[in-house]
């Protein structure tokens, strides 16, 4: 198994089940982190404003990025 299809196959859990892929993993630290320091710098190192915008944000890009990352790792699939 190639590096590529390592970072998009599903991980199965302990019933077989498939659980979402390391690069989905790996996406919310991606998107979290950057977006928590940024929001901490903007909001002058205020908590709730903080995990206010960093909810949004990742909210907003979470979804838009896991579901890039399905159309990628179905390519995969079917190239393997």
């Amino acid at each position: 198994m190639g590096l590529v299809q390592r970072i998009f196959a599903p991980i199965p859990d302990h019933e077989g089940r498939g659980t979402p892929s390391l690069a989905a993993r790996w996406w919310l630290w991606i998107v979290l982190v950057p977006t928590a320091l940024w929001a901490w710098s903007a909001s002058d190192g205020a908590i709730v404003p903080t995990l206010v915008v960093t909810t949004l944000v990742a909210t907003l890009a979470l979804p838009v990025g896991w579901w890039l990352l399905s159309l990628i790792a179905d390519a995969v699939a079917k190239r393997a």
